[in-house]
């Protein structure tokens, strides 16, 4: 399947369809929403319990088959022209505007009438069909559509979700059921990823040992599965935890995605990300100076070509069973450390004049010639464009928002994953009840206003979108439970991004659709996250006043109740939450939301705290990187705490450096004790600090100091993927001050980056 950006739209059809696009209505409501809706008045179509419908080709029986498993009723098919038709399903060349993936669906009282230039509008006509009839029915259900005529087509024409089923597998049934997801939200890509450091999921005959050893691992108890990972070899003790596909299911798993106009593109990972391959093939990995090899970074030793035929062997299987135009080498991450090391690596970078990136493209560009050969094509993560890549390659990129237009203009054809959006491994919600997360903040609103193509960007690079794409790692989804409570609700978010045209989306419509939405989950049995749901409760000091202002939001519509006097929150006994309120003092916040007449979720809790600091004048004597620099010096003094969540651009990122800050009060006060507000993520790098001083001034140049914390631990290997939160404090006697300094001083850890996360400085 080749891929094109469809973003481009015919003008005339823009200037004949677009003024109907943001039509409101009660009874239509569409995700993603089309291109436009015409709503009439003439009568409903009923649906008996026989439909005769029309058809022409074979290709056409997807659609039919859908519409069959949504209206639950029987099915006559005439294969020729047949007045008296249900449902008639047309291809016709003259919609190529809208593309193979667009459709005309015009329902009168009399007849359904569904046309596309090819079978997959048909498909997803049905698809809309399916958010036409209610979100409960069974065989005995009355049901009819609205009169209408809906003009569609997507914006782009990779639309696509990912799921890595390396660190835990998921069985085929699942998957099927993902698929199913996928493609009732018009999603056309299916990114399998097969294969990572720590499990081999593919059944390979050739190298049988990848899934006879690859696919099983030994399960420590206490450490992450990434933690001091081995495989787990017959006769071991320990319990051991994994699977894989068979060559078999993963031909079912195809032609089940082929059947609902999925396209599956697997992922095997090289150079690197291969560690589980070289706990069965030790002899690919580089050897040192005495002809021993070194230790396991989980990268191919590229001077060997041994390395080259193990994947050559692999990738000739996976072309066998995927019948996908792109194959995903992997490609990110890739440590060169052992390559600068390798005697035969070094002999191969001085022979051809090669720099470790340059190595790392020579192994990529390997495989996008053998690719080629075969008439396929090559697809990475975006690290592949380090050193020199061939032209041919395409990117898939995961990093900041900020940085998609300098990738663009690297030139390659590129699918964005963008990690700041598109990342559904990360917190939904700021609330403490989340389940743990990898990192980082991608609530559902910040999904749906997610624009992937830069403003400022030249037309000729904007051309090289193929489309987007949700990335799911399992690193803390140990079922496919968990993975329905992060992909849902945001799937219907990615589902706007990816199919509605540019400057179309409107926030408040998508949350009326959303009720809708979320009845159809229901009835699938989906485990969507409440997130959306949950009273966010939000803190602004009003430095004018002195006074606390206090927001209470949810992304999709509640009712929220909430108590200022420490008492539990219920419907109806509480106050509702109408507006923005006021505190003069320290409270703390209790608020629930009610949805249908039932609470959604546990109750949301935050203290409102009202410090002596609160709007000081502070000056930062030290630099935040510019990811984790959140409201500059003022994050500091501001109310607002990011809580457990460090990712969530409420806290100050200091690298590799103390901690120090001035804080000016603007006039006397009287104080007895300072509070640091941090957190400690050690598997990502960051630590409480060793230390934390408290300096006191009159005038801001000769200061006293009033007190020190020190820390009571010391930090051991292997890090915690836990992540803790901590109010470190400093007490001493009453006094009197304008100037509060405070230092932290960082931890010193040999050969690593160190984190200090702050996001709160507080005065009594």
């Amino acid at each position: 399947m080749r891929f094109k950006p469809w973003y481009l739209l015919n003008i005339v059809i823009l200037l004949i369809w677009g003024c109907n696009n943001k039509q409101e209505t009660t009874s239509i409501q569409i995700i993603p929403e089309p291109l436009s809706i015409e709503q009439r008045n003439d009568g409903a179509f009923v649906i008996n319990n026989k439909l005769i419908v029309q058809l022409s080709d074979s290709s056409m029986l997807p659609a039919v088959s859908l519409l069959k498993d949504i209206t639950q009723k029987d099915i006559e098919l005439h294969w020729s022209y047949e007045n008296e038709a249900d449902f008639v399903f047309q291809i016709n060349p003259e919609l190529k505007s809208l593309s193979h993936e667009g459709y005309i669906l015009d329902i009168s009282s009399k007849q359904v009438l569904i046309q596309s230039a090819g079978a997959e509008g048909l498909f997803y006509a049905v698809q809309s069909i399916r958010q036409l009839l209610p979100a409960s029915l069974d065989s005995n259900t009355h049901l009819s559509l609205p009169s209408c005529r809906i003009t569609d087509q997507p914006r782009f024409g990779w639309r696509g979700m990912h799921l890595d089923v390396s660190r835990h597998f998921m069985p085929i049934t699942f998957i099927k059921s993902y698929i199913d997801y996928l493609a009732m939200h018009k999603l056309n890509v299916f990114h399998w990823h097969l294969v990572d450091g720590i499990g081999w999921r593919i059944e390979i005959k050739s190298h049988p040992e990848l899934t006879n050893v690859g696919a099983w691992r030994k399960v420590k108890p206490g450490l992450k599965p990434w933690q001091e990972f081995e495989v787990w070899r017959e006769g071991d003790s320990e319990e051991k935890y994994g699977g894989y596909y068979t060559q078999d299911e993963i031909r079912e798993v195809v032609a089940y995605a082929a059947a609902k106009h999925i396209t599956v593109i697997p992922e095997i990972e090289l150079p690197g990300h291969s560690e589980v391959v070289f706990q069965c093939y030790p002899h690919l990995a580089c050897r040192n100076t005495e002809g021993q090899h070194q230790k396991n970074t989980g990268v191919y030793c590229a001077s060997n070509p041994k390395s080259y035929q193990l994947l050559e062997d692999v990738l000739a299987e996976v072309l066998e069973l995927f019948p996908s135009d792109y194959i995903h080498i992997g490609g990110d991450e890739v440590n060169k450390k052992h390559w600068k090391e390798c005697p035969d690596c070094q002999k191969m970078m001085k022979q051809n004049a090669y720099d470790a990136h340059e190595l790392q493209s020579h192994f990529i560009n390997h495989f996008d010639t053998w690719l080629k050969n075969k008439n396929r094509r090559l697809i990475g993560w975006h690290e592949i464009l380090e050193g020199q890549l061939s032209p041919s390659a395409t990117v898939m990129f995961w990093a900041s928002e900020k940085q998609v237009k300098e990738y663009l203009e690297k030139g390659h054809p590129t699918v964005l994953t963008t990690g700041s959006h598109l990342y559904f491994d990360h917190y939904q919600s700021m609330s403490k009840h989340e389940p743990i997360a990898f990192g980082g903040n991608a609530p559902l609103k910040k999904v749906y206003d997610y624009e992937p193509i830069p403003s400022d960007i030249e037309s000729q690079y904007a051309n090289l979108v193929m489309g987007v794409q949700a990335n799911i790692w399992t690193e803390y989804m140990p079922n496919e439970e968990q993975v329905e409570y992060m992909m849902f609700p945001r799937i219907a978010a990615l589902a706007e991004i990816a199919w509605q045209q540019k400057d179309a989306k409107d926030w408040e419509h998508f949350r009326n659709k959303m009720d809708v939405m979320l009845d159809r989950y229901n009835t699938l049995g989906v485990n969507y996250a409440h997130s959306a749901l949950r009273p966010e409760i939000k803190f602004e000091f009003l430095a004018q006043s002195q006074q606390m202002k206090v927001t209470i939001d949810t992304e999709l519509k509640t009712q929220v109740y909430y108590t200022i006097d420490n008492s539990e929150p219920v419907q109806n006994g509480s106050i509702a939450y109408k507006e923005p309120f006021l505190l003069d003092a320290s409270a703390t916040i209790k608020a629930i939301a009610v949805k249908n007449g039932k609470v959604c979720g546990e109750t949301e809790v935050k203290d409102a705290i009202l410090h002596k600091a609160a709007g000081a004048e502070v000056t930062l004597n030290c630099q935040p990187t510019d990811k984790y620099s959140a409201n500059g010096p003022y994050t500091l003094v501001d109310t607002e705490f990011g809580g457990n969540k460090w990712g969530n651009g409420k806290w100050l990122g200091i690298l590799n450096h103390d901690f120090e800050a001035i804080l000016n009060l603007k006039e006397s006060k009287d104080i007895q004790s300072v509070q640091l507000s941090c957190v400690e993520a050690t598997g990502a790098g960051i630590f409480y600090p060793v230390s934390f001083e408290v300096f006191i001034s009159d005038d801001g140049k000769e200061y006293t100091k009033a007190g020190k914390w020190q820390l009571d631990k010391t930090y051991q290997k292997p890090w915690s993927a836990d992540v803790n939160h901590r109010i470190l404090s400093v007490e001493f006697d009453k006094t009197s001050t304008q100037y509060v300094k405070v230092k932290a001083i960082y931890p010193h850890i040999n050969d690593m980056g160190v984190f200090l996360f702050i996001d709160e400085v507080m005065v009594e």
